[in-house]
C-alpha cells in the first residue's frame, strides 16, 4: 500500500462504527477521497479537533492508489475557520460550498484549482461581511471547473455577438441566444446586459476582493436567480443547506 501525503479541507464526517468515522475530504493533490478514521469517535482518540468540517489540515492517508476507500493516518490543523463556525451566517454559507464540492466533483478528480477555489472562498467567507458577491462566485467558478462554464460572449447557436439590451438564455444549451435564434429555440430566461456583465465579472475578478463587486439592488435578485437555476440544472436538485442561507439573510434583514 501506498502513503499519500497533502493539504485537505475537511469535507464532511459521520459515523461508520462505534468507535470508527467516515471522512470526505476535498485533497490538494488527488482530489476529493474518502478515508476511515480509526478510533475517531473515541474520547481519547489522536484526530481530535482535526476532523471538523471546513478544516483545512495536512493529511496522510494510506491504501491503493485506486480504490475508493482508503485509511486515515495522521492529520494535523492548518486552518480550522472556527470564526466561520461561530457565525450563524457565515456557517451556512460555508456549509453550502462543502455541499456543492461534495454533490459535483466525483470522487478521484483531480484539479488543484477546485482545490484552491474552496480554499480562497473559505479564507474570504472568514474575513468578508458581505457575501452575496462570494456565493455567485463559489457557484459559477465551480460550474466553469467543472466543464460547465455559461456561454456569454456570443450566441450559443449562430455565434453572433449579444446586442444591448435584454438576454435571452438556454439552460439546455447553457448559453445566451440572440434575437433571431430565440425565436426558433426554446429560452427559458430573460436578463439585461448588466446582469451578463455582472456574471462575467464573477468568473474574473480576484476571490479576496470579491466583496468590493456591488451587485445594484435592482439586479440581485436576477444575478441569483440565473446562477442559482444553472446550478439546479446541473445537481437536478436543491441542496439542503442552501434554504439556510436564504432565511439567515432574511433575519439578518429584518433586524
Amino acid at each position: 500500500m501506498s502513503l499519500h501525503k497533502t493539504r485537505a479541507i475537511v469535507i464532511k464526517s459521520m459515523n461508520l462504527s462505534e468507535s470508527d468515522r467516515l471522512v470526505t475530504f476535498m485533497t490538494e493533490n488527488q482530489g476529493k477521497i474518502k478515508c476511515v478514521a480509526k478510533g475517531a469517535r473515541k474520547i481519547k482518540n489522536r484526530f481530535v479537533g482535526t476532523l471538523e468540517p471546513m478544516s483545512m489540515i495536512h493529511l496522510i492517508y494510506f491504501g491503493k492508489e485506486h480504490q475508493n476507500l482508503f485509511r486515515l493516518n495522521h492529520s494535523d490543523i492548518i486552518e480550522s475557520f472556527q470564526t466561520i463556525r461561530d457565525d450563524f451566517n457565515k456557517l451556512y454559507t460555508g456549509v453550502y460550498f462543502l455541499d456543492l464540492i461534495d454533490s459535483m466533483i466525483l470522487e478521484g478528480h483531480r484539479d488543484k484549482k477546485i482545490f484552491a477555489l474552496l480554499h480562497q472562498s473559505l479564507v474570504a467567507l472568514n474575513q468578508q461581511e458581505e457575501l452575496e458577491p462570494l456565493l455567485r462566485l463559489f457557484e459559477i467558478r465551480l460550474l466553469s471547473l467543472s466543464g460547465y462554464a455559461p456561454q456569454l460572449d456570443h450566441c450559443v447557436l449562430c455565434k453572433s455577438p449579444p446586442q444591448n439590451g435584454m438576454m435571452f438564455f438556454s439552460y439546455a444549451h447553457n448559453g445566451i441566444l440572440c434575437n433571431a435564434c430565440s425565436n426558433g429555440a426554446r429560452f427559458d430566461v430573460q436578463f439585461s446586459t448588466g446582469t451578463r456583465n455582472y456574471i462575467k465579472k464573477l468568473l474574473e475578478v480576484e476571490i479576496k476582493t470579491c466583496e468590493r463587486l456591488k451587485f445594484p439592488k435592482s439586479q440581485t435578485d436576477e444575478i441569483e436567480k440565473v446562477v442559482r437555476r444553472l446550478v439546479l440544472s446541473h445537481l437536478g436538485r436543491e441542496l439542503k443547506s442552501y434554504p439556510f442561507i436564504k432565511n439567515m439573510a432574511k433575519l439578518a434583514s429584518s433586524s
